[in-house]
């Protein structure tokens, strides 16, 4: 699969690409993916503040890669980068990095008053060894699990990066 070669905002059209992106990593059932089209529609070609999708695009304008990130509600400064997928076809390629380092570069723009830390939340199951692996190699820290949050066997794991250092 082609390298990206540009991250852009994400648009109305990528929609069906980005839920692809979940059904194909196994991100979602096919019964979640309305809370995944609302979120979407909801930041995407509205005034949404601060909740913004972007995509990696290749030079055919082929999204491979999407991520959503806000910030939290009721906490000073922090945001949370609630969706991270890469196409199976370019894990292990530098995309995921590149995106999330898109997403830093963006909040470190903001500067401290405007972003402090940045939040993932992941699954403790097996499936997501590697993406666990993923985010402790970009500088996260895993800061707490919330037992059983997903189901029984199936913790929420929490990894935390400042963004002021």
């Amino acid at each position: 699969m082609p390298l990206p070669t540009h991250i852009r905002p994400a648009t109305a059209d990528d929609q069906e690409s980005v839920v692809d992106l979940a059904l194909t990593n196994e991100m979602f059932g096919a019964d979640e993916l309305d809370g995944l089209r609302a979120a979407f529609d909801d930041a995407v070609g509205t005034e949404a503040g601060d909740h913004q999708w972007f995509v990696a695009t290749t030079s055919e304008d082929r999204v491979v890669a999407a991520a959503y990130l806000a910030p939290e509600p009721f906490a000073d400064r922090v945001w949370n980068l609630y969706f991270l997928a890469v196409h199976p076809d370019a894990h292990g390629e530098g995309t995921g990095t590149e995106l999330v380092g898109h997403v830093e570069d963006l909040l470190h723009r903001a500067g401290e008053a405007g972003a402090r830390v940045l939040i993932v939340e992941t699954s403790s199951t097996q499936q997501y060894a590697a993406t666990r692996a993923f985010y402790r190699a970009r500088g996260f820290h895993e800061e707490a699990r919330v037992r059983e949050y997903y189901g029984p066997g199936d913790d929420k794991v929490i990894f935390w990066k400042s963004l002021t250092d």
